[in-house]
Parts: structure tokens; C-alpha cells; sequence
């Protein structure tokens, strides 16, 4: 009798002991959503993808879903913490299928939180391939550390004015982030800015045809410097240059645009932008050699070319811009499928720019690029 009580109490404690661990291994259950548009709204506020899946009661492949992929601890995991999720009964609401364009049960939608669908996923599939797509649409919409840190960035050099910094942030976002929530709004920002510029070259070439014209130079030059990076700037100097070509006014404009010029030059120089004087210097020796503003600034040229430290820096600034050429020329290469042209290019922007962001991007294109392997067609079980 006492050999048969020790047998249970053995039975008892295993049985307690292990009880515990094996309600720890199953997932907690997802707490679904069952409105389109609530789920909609959450996913906006908090900056979340969505993760919605249509089927229907009678679907076997939908029950096999959700007993099984969609039990798994790590799915669960993942769409619990980095989701919206959302369960759709297509019997119940038809329209809201047929508006996802549904013709397949199960199909799983992942979209971002602004509903912008990223993946389409026809039938059932097992829990490792799920897991991928779900990375990848992790990835296609949430915002990286150094992307949210740049716009912050972006957003102070507005508020202090300094649009030439706040545009070159945004357009690096912009190239970078693409449909991301971080770089739709980096293109709004950047439209506004370019709103402002064109309001400033508009009025510019209303003084001009007014007859006001060192007012509509002075506008255009402002515009230059207060917008540097806008596509009004670079229009703002095409068209300063027309307005010096004008024989009535070309030799007092040139006056103008010499000392402009060479304001410029000087405070490149006293703020370390080396690279850019040197390239303003040399505008004015070359267009400008019938004026003493031309002598001053070949004068500013070789006080930086016989600084080995100025001089150094200019080269790092000048391989920064060639690198940011680089990075865009790898860009048009990979859209025309050519990746060996656009490895061979971000190999050049690690090379001219290393330890620099310009690099940091470039090597993560060149993973992209030596990691793909070519798409094939997978396959998926209907209901």
C-alpha cells in the first residue's frame, strides 16, 4: 500500500511539474479584429501593418490555417506584437471581399497603415513560409531608426530655416524609404518646401517683366541661397543668367552677380564648405575674368589649395558629392535590371566615401543585389 501512494504521489508531482511548461508552449490566443475600418484607424495611430485574413466558415483549408500556421508560437508572436490583425468572414461581408479582389479562401492580406497592400497571399501555407512574408512586410513598412532620425533632423532644420539641409534629408528618405509611411511624408515636407521656392521665383519674374530688374535679382539670389536643392534654385540660376545676357543690363547684372557670387564663395569658406568655394571661385575666374571679383576669389582658391587640412576637406566633401552621384546612378542601374553596372557603382561609393552614410547605404544595396536569387513561381492549395 505505502509502494502504491508513493507511485501517486510520484504521478502527482511529474504531472504538476510538467503541467505548467506545456501551458507556457502554447501561444496566447489572437485577439482578432472584425471591422475594416477600426482596424484601419488602429494601424494608422499606431504606425503598425495590417494583417488580415479572408475565408469562410465552411473553408477547410481556412480551419487547417488557423489550427495550424497560424497556432504556431512564433506566427502568433509576430502578429500579436508587430501587427493589426484582422479575420474576415467573405459569407458575411461579401463586398469588402470582393473589394480586396478575394477569389481564393484562404487569401492573407498584408498591407501597410495606410492600407497600401504589400503582399497577396492566395491558399494555405505552412508556418516557415508565412514567417518570410511577414518579415518582408515588416520591413517594406516600418521605419528604421536612422530614417525616423533624419526626418526628426529634417523637421528641425525647417523650424530654424535651414532648407538646403532639410532638403537634402528629405531627398534621401525619399530615394531610400520609397512607400514607406516615413518617405511619403518626407515628399509632402519636401513638395511644401518646393511650394515656397516656386512662390519666390514667381515673384522674382513678376519685378523682372515689371522692369524691376536688381530687385528681380536679388529675389533670384535669395532664392539660390535660402533654397539651395530645389528644383525653383536651379531654375532661379538659369534664369539669373538669362537676365545677365540681356544687353541693357548685362554689364551692371554681371557686377551684381560677380559680387553675389563671390559673397557666396567667402561664406562657403568661412563656414568649412571648401569644396563648394573652390567650385564658386572657379566660376568667377572663368566667367568673370574682366573683374576684380575674380582676382579676390583667385585668391580665396589658393588660400585653400595651400591648406593641406582645407584642402583635405574639400576632397572629402567633393567625394561625398560624387559618392551621392554614385548612389544614384546604382539606383537607375538596378531599375533597368543591370546589377552588375550597379554593383560595380556602389563599390565606387564605399571606396570614395567609407565610414560615411553614402557607404552604410551602398553596402546594404550591394547585400541586396549579391543575395538575389531569381523569382520562381510557388504554388498554393485551393479550398
Amino acid at each position: 500500500m505505502l509502494h502504491s501512494i508513493s507511485t501517486r504521489l510520484v504521478v502527482l508531482v511529474f504531472v504538476s511539474m510538467t503541467a505548467p511548461a506545456a501551458a507556457a508552449a502554447d501561444p496566447a490566443p489572437i485577439a482578432w479584429r472584425t471591422d475594416y475600418n477600426t482596424a484601419r484607424k488602429e494601424a494608422t495611430e499606431k504606425g503598425l501593418p495590417l494583417f488580415v485574413v479572408v475565408g469562410t466558415e465552411e473553408c477547410f483549408y481556412c480551419r487547417k490555417l488557423e489550427s495550424n500556421t497560424l497556432k504556431d508560437s512564433a506566427i502568433a508572436s509576430q502578429i500579436g506584437g508587430n501587427f493589426v490583425h484582422l479575420k474576415i468572414d467573405a459569407n458575411r461581408e461579401p463586398t469588402l471581399a470582393r473589394a480586396l479582389k478575394v477569389q481564393v479562401y484562404p487569401t492573407l492580406v498584408l498591407a501597410g497603415s495606410d492600407g497600401k497592400i504589400h503582399n497577396f497571399i492566395e491558399g494555405y501555407l505552412e508556418a516557415d513560409r508565412l514567417g518570410e512574408h511577414m518579415k518582408r512586410a515588416i520591413a517594406a513598412t516600418t521605419t528604421t531608426d536612422w530614417m525616423a532620425r533624419d526626418f526628426n533632423e529634417a523637421s528641425k532644420a525647417i523650424g530654424v530655416g535651414d532648407y538646403p539641409r532639410a532638403v537634402s534629408l528629405l531627398k534621401g528618405l525619399i530615394r531610400e524609404a520609397g512607400e514607406k509611411p516615413v518617405g511619403i511624408k518626407a515628399k509632402d515636407v519636401l513638395d511644401g518646401i518646393e511650394k515656397q521656392a516656386a512662390g519666390r521665383l514667381t515673384r522674382s519674374k513678376e519685378l523682372e517683366e515689371k522692369g524691376y530688374t536688381p530687385e528681380a535679382m536679388d529675389t533670384l539670389a535669395d532664392l539660390m541661397k535660402i533654397y539651395a536643392g530645389t528644383q525653383a534654385a536651379s531654375d532661379a540660376a538659369s534664369l539669373m543668367a538669362g537676365i545677365a545676357d540681356k544687353p541693357e543690363t548685362r554689364e551692371k547684372q554681371r557686377a551684381r552677380l560677380a559680387r553675389d557670387v563671390l559673397a557666396l564663395a567667402k561664406e562657403e569658406l568661412r563656414t568649412g564648405r571648401f569644396y563648394d568655394s573652390l567650385q564658386h571661385c572657379e566660376q568667377l575666374t572663368l566667367a568673370f575674368a574682366d573683374r576684380p571679383e575674380s582676382k579676390e576669389a583667385a585668391s580665396i582658391a589658393l588660400e585653400i589649395k595651400n591648406n593641406p587640412d582645407r584642402l583635405a576637406v574639400a576632397c572629402e566633401q567633393m567625394n561625398e558629392k560624387t559618392a551621392a552621384m554614385y548612389l544614384a546612378l546604382a539606383e537607375s542601374w538596378t531599375k533597368k535590371n543591370q546589377d552588375k553596372e550597379a554593383a560595380a557603382c556602389l563599390e565606387k561609393v564605399m571606396k570614395l566615401s567609407p565610414s560615411s552614410k553614402h557607404a552604410e547605404l551602398a553596402q546594404v544595396q550591394l547585400k541586396k543585389i549579391q543575395g538575389r536569387t531569381p523569382a520562381t513561381a510557388t504554388g498554393f492549395q485551393k479550398p
